[in-house]
């Protein structure tokens, strides 16, 4: 127990230790940035510990990490000038984390972090747009004959999608509750005494019209199960026809300055 225990003291200070020299590299990269050398910034910056080495497939922590400090790296290349190496700098932080949206240096926002953006966005545009060429029209007829606005999903029409899918949930719960709503009346009526149906004299003690209203609330309620039951298949059938209309999805995002 107690070695287990020391084993783990020296591991915390270790990473501690190791967290330390980071940021020490890092503040050092951030000031020299800040004075506008960047070339110092950069050379700083790029002897981080490990910044090449290999990245564990599901470490996301550390993945993120690294995609930052790509960012942070080809952010500085456009600083200077040199967009051919803050293109392959941002490639890399796209290959790690395609959502980055900032560095680990803290400093504040000025043009070279909006080209930056800018340019990462455009690569994952493409990357959108390879993906959705890719999809066909049967894959999508196909998905939305299973389900309603998943083929729509597929192809990148992302509010359409949760559309048909919001209308779909909503009429097939609509006609579940008036499906069981008929059901019931269908037994009441079923049951209704022979005592209950008008057969010339009505019979003291009964009631003569029940047989009556009870086959009318059958109709009233099967009429509107069946008006739900359809609406539901029109909008299942749009669903699908709708991908004869639309095809992949325009990617288009959009760049904060923030």
């Amino acid at each position: 127990m107690y070695r287990s225990l020391s084993v783990w003291v020296l591991f915390c200070l270790t990473m501690g230790s190791a967290w330390a020299n980071d940021r020490e590299i890092i503040e050092k990269a951030q000031a020299a940035y800040r004075a506008g050398d960047y070339a110092s910034a950069f050379e700083t910056l790029s002897h981080l510990p490990n910044l090449l080495g290999v990245v564990p497939l599901f470490d996301r922590p550390q993945q993120s990490r690294r995609a930052e400090i790509f960012f942070d790296l080809g952010r500085i290349h456009l600083a200077s000038g040199d967009t051919i190496r803050a293109h392959l700098a941002l490639v890399e932080a796209f290959h790690l984390n395609p959502e980055t949206n900032k560095g680990i240096m803290d400093i504040p926002p000025d043009q070279a972090l909006v080209d930056t953006r800018a340019l990462f966005l455009d690569m994952r545009r493409k990357t959108v747009r390879q993906t959705l060429k890719r999809t066909t029209f049967w894959g999508a007829a196909g998905r939305s004959l299973l389900l309603p606005g998943w083929g729509q999903l597929y192809r990148g029409h992302k509010k359409r999608g949760y559309v048909f899918m919001g209308t779909s949930a909503v009429l097939a719960a609509a006609w579940f509750a008036t499906d069981i709503s008929y059901r019931s009346a269908y037994n009441t009526y079923r049951g209704t005494r022979l005592n209950d149906l008008q057969l010339g004299q009505p019979i003291a003690g009964t009631d003569s019209d029940a047989f009556t209203r009870n086959f009318e609330r059958v109709e009233s309620r099967a009429g509107r199960a069946n008006l739900f039951l359809g609406l539901l298949a029109a909008v299942w059938l749009s669903s699908v026809l709708d991908h004869l209309v639309i095809g992949p999805a325009q990617v288009s995002l959009s760049v904060s300055i923030n």
